[in-house]
């Protein structure tokens, strides 16, 4: 868990600061291990079973069209039957902000200014904060300023 801590702070701290919350930067990475993460059978709109919110996750950013039609296995009705899908997008978020809310942010300091008026030691708490607050944005980098 700590690798994956590093890679996605030192992808972020190195210029994709500016890439939406909703990035799959930070999972596209090869050296995320989806089978270090439980399993957690979820039914793409692909109709492809992937193991857990990780393979999920890796694959609705190879392909911003999969969905998450179901939690569970996907069986043969899947096709026949189209209930509202749920955006890949929160899926992803929800998996990234669970693996952030058992890491420790890094202690270097890379403020980040927030749409709430907080200043962030850096993109990585801005982050974990950004997962309890999802309508809070990037303003700029560095203190806010009254």
């Amino acid at each position: 868990m700590k690798g994956l801590l590093a890679i996605f702070c030192a992808i972020c701290l190195k210029g994709c600061l500016a890439e939406t919350f909703y990035s799959c930067s930070w999972i596209a990475v090869d050296t995320v291990d989806c089978n270090t993460f439980k399993e957690e059978l979820a039914c793409g709109t692909n109709l492809i079973t992937y193991r857990n919110k990780c393979e999920f996750s890796k694959a609705h950013c190879r392909n911003p069209n999969i969905n998450l039609k179901h939690y569970g296995a996907c069986d043969a009705s899947d096709g026949l039957t189209t209930p509202d899908p749920v955006k890949g997008a929160e899926l992803v978020l929800d998996f990234m902000c669970t693996s952030l809310s058992h890491m420790n942010c890094p202690v270097e300091e890379a403020k980040v200014c927030a749409s709430n008026g907080r200043t962030y030691r850096n993109y990585c708490e801005y982050e974990k904060a950004k997962c309890t607050h999802r309508d809070i944005s990037v303003v700029s980098y560095g203190d806010c300023t009254p």
